[in-house]
Formats: structure tokens, C-alpha cells, sequence
């Protein structure tokens, strides 16, 4: 789990004075990348989608039964979970701690192909795709359309998974997965929620063991959201978009961001366990 890098703290006197531009020097340009990033890729909206799809799955569980105890209704309590504003504050600790590891001119670079014509019209086709996505039966209409254009030796199915596999889409999504797994797992036992708590090692093994689950699940996510998302786009810019996600540039902003998603959901799915291992107890968080 990424964490922000804790400065040693500041000497007293005139070496306060000395330290302190080499301090602004050093984060500078980080800040500016980060805050580059929350622009260029209109994190604030995403941050509420984010929510929303939180929400949207939080009322699915309720609704059948899967939450139990007593209280406050569940998508209220994951809503409060998902403030867009600590959404935020996490997605950037994770950030800030994967600038630290990457070339912040790749990143930089990677954000120009989101400056350009090409690239606001991904991103608004893919906030689109998230919202109806939040339709009960839309999600499954892209994986049937994935599958029916597959099935058929289409080429635009080709070409997702042909980007899903060269840019490495669905390792981060997986390992992402486990730790929220295990994050989940880590905020039941600190509410009480097990009779017989698990260590360490037997969150990791028991989230191990949903490897296989989670990275079908990601990866038919992906071709569905896809096949949504991109399906006004033409064939050459999909192979413009492919390039580019698999270039240096590509790779380096895709590194950041999937830091940033990490955290955020190692963060919510925590205080998720947390919450529900409370409510199990006639507790709220």
C-alpha cells in the first residue's frame, strides 16, 4: 500500500533557511504533475462515478440480503465512505508516492495525447460508458457485444484485447483487487466482525485464492466497458489510442493513476469491512 513519503523534520534556526527552497525544489514539479493529472483527466468527475458505482453496488448487495445487521441503509453508509473530497485525498497519497518511482516527463508526456482532440474524446466516451454502465443490463450488453463481435472474428474485439493484453490492463486491476481484498478483510477483524480472526497471512491466502475470479472478472470488464465505450470510434483512432497505450508515456501515466486507484480502494474497501463488521454487531461506523 502506498504511502506518503514523511519528510525528516525541520532543524530550528538558520537551517530552516537553508532547507527549505531545496525542500519546494524537490516537490515542485511533482505537485504540479499531480495537479496536471487531476485536471487533464477530470478526476473530480471520476471521483463521483466512483461513487456512484460504490452506491450502485451497495444497493445490489442490500437488496439481496447479502448485508447484514441493522441501521443506517448500506448505500448510505458506503456513500458517506466515498466523500469525492477523501476520495481525492487518497487518490493523490497514492500518486504522490508512484511520482516518486516514475519519470515525471513521461507522465507529463502521457497527459498531452489526453490534451489533445483525440484524447478529451476517450475520456468523455469513457465517463459516458461508466454512467450507463450504472443501468442495470447495460454492463452485461457490453460483454455480450464483446463476445458476439469475438465470436464472429470481428476486428474491433481483436483490437481491445489486443490493447487490454500489450498495455497490461488487467495485472494492476488484479493486484489492486487483492489488496482491496485483504483491505476489506483487515477492517472486518479490527470491527469484530470474525468470531475466530484471521491473521496476516490467512487474509492473504484467502485473497489469493479469489486470483482467479478477480482477473476474469477484470479482464471481462474491460472488453465490455470498451466495446461501450469506444464503440463511435473509428478503427485508426483505436489503433491511435492502442499506440499510445502502450508506448513509455502510456505505461508511466497508466502507472500513476492505477497508484492513486489502489489506494483509493484499499482505503474505502477498509472502512467498508470496518462498517459492516460494526453493523453485524448493531454498531455503526
Amino acid at each position: 500500500m502506498l504511502r506518503l513519503l514523511v519528510l525528516a523534520a525541520l532543524l530550528p534556526g538558520a537551517a530552516i533557511a537553508e532547507r527549505v527552497p531545496v525542500q519546494a525544489q524537490v516537490q515542485a514539479p511533482e505537485r504540479q504533475v499531480a495537479d496536471q493529472l487531476w485536471q487533464v483527466m477530470r478526476m473530480d468527475q471520476l471521483m463521483e462515478i466512483i461513487r456512484d458505482e460504490a452506491v450502485a453496488e451497495a444497493t445490489r448487495l442490500q437488496d439481496e440480503g447479502v448485508i447484514a445487521g441493522a441501521g443506517q441503509p448500506w448505500p448510505q453508509i458506503v456513500h458517506r465512505i466515498h466523500d469525492p473530497e477523501e476520495l481525492e485525498d487518497a487518490f493523490r497519497e497514492g500518486l504522490s508516492g508512484a511520482l516518486g518511482r516514475l519519470d515525471a516527463a513521461q507522465v507529463e508526456a502521457g497527459l498531452r495525447f489526453y490534451r489533445s482532440a483525440l484524447g478529451r474524446r476517450l475520456l468523455d466516451l469513457e465517463a459516458s460508458a461508466r454512467r450507463a454502465m450504472l443501468t442495470e443490463g447495460i454492463e452485461d450488453q457490453g460483454r455480450e457485444a464483446f463476445m458476439r463481435d469475438l465470436t464472429r472474428g470481428g476486428a474491433r474485439s481483436a483490437a481491445i484485447r489486443r490493447i487490454i493484453r500489450d498495455a497490461d490492463l488487467v495485472t494492476p486491476n488484479v493486484e489492486s483487487g487483492l489488496n482491496a481484498t485483504v483491505a476489506f478483510s483487515q477492517g472486518f477483524a479490527e470491527g469484530g466482525g470474525y468470531d475466530m480472526p484471521p491473521d496476516e497471512g490467512q487474509m492473504l491466502a484467502d485473497a489469493w485464492e479469489q486470483q482467479p475470479q478477480i482477473e476474469a472478472e477484470a479482464a471481462a470488464w474491460l472488453e465490455g466497458f470498451f466495446m461501450i465505450a469506444y464503440a463511435p470510434v473509428e478503427d485508426e483512432d483505436l489503433d491511435a489510442y492502442g499506440e499510445f497505450a502502450v508506448s513509455d508515456r502510456g505505461r508511466a501515466l497508466a502507472r500513476a493513476m492505477f497508484a492513486g486507484f489502489d489506494r483509493i480502494f484499499s482505503q474505502t474497501s477498509y472502512r467498508m469491512g470496518l462498517a459492516a463488521a460494526l453493523r453485524s454487531g448493531g454498531r455503526e461506523l
